[in-house]
């Protein structure tokens, strides 16, 4: 556990995640447990959901449990794919300039300010409803610097389904005001941990 608090101080400076925990071994399971329930549920009224993320994050040897306020970055990377087979064919944008350059694009639907579908590659919605495709929440990498990080770690970040966030909010925030918040898992890679 030592080593776990040594990681826990890298997260505390982060802005927007506060407070944060290492998340234990049964926690880890009861996640496993959760997000095949959600995933069967409707994502967005739009399909099935697959949380890759999670499996990827819980396989690693520290998970920290962070809550995130509005004033966390999450990066421009994508953390919703829309796939079919395992072709992406939707995808969650953030850069600016990026969702500029796709609104002058005639092959493009927005199907969300942030959130593109390239007509070429899918019969949108169609292959949704019918279940051709499936939303996926994968894991990135974490691109915020890290002090105190050990320079041969890499972290990276997803966040659960909305029932796993309840279940972390009742577990670690018992009581304590969690409206507004987010939930963030972040996963400490390294073989020589």
């Amino acid at each position: 556990m030592e080593r776990g608090e040594e990681f826990l101080r890298c997260f505390r400076g982060i802005p927007g995640v506060d407070p944060v925990f290492l998340l234990d071994e049964a926690d880890r399971f009861k996640l496993l447990e959760i997000e095949p329930g959600a995933e069967k549920k409707s994502f967005l009224g739009l399909g099935k959901a697959y949380n890759s993320g999670i499996r990827e994050i819980i396989a690693c040897p520290v998970v920290i449990l962070g809550f995130t306020s509005k004033a966390f970055s999450w990066g421009c990377e994508s953390h919703i794919l829309l796939k079919k087979d395992d072709r992406v064919v939707g995808e969650e944008i953030w850069d600016p300039n990026k969702i500029r350059e796709l609104e002058s694009l005639p092959d493009i639907w927005f199907l969300h300010r942030n959130f593109v579908v390239y007509k070429s590659r899918v019969d949108f919605p169609r292959d949704v409803v019918e279940q051709r495709c499936c939303f996926e929440l994968p894991a990135v990498l974490f691109e915020q610097e890290l002090e105190g990080m050990p320079p041969d770690c890499e972290c990276i970040v997803c966040y659960p389904s909305t029932r796993g966030d309840v279940f972390l909010k009742e577990t670690y925030l018992a009581g304590k005001g969690e409206r507004g918040t987010g939930t963030a898992l972040f996963g400490i890679r390294n073989l020589d941990l």
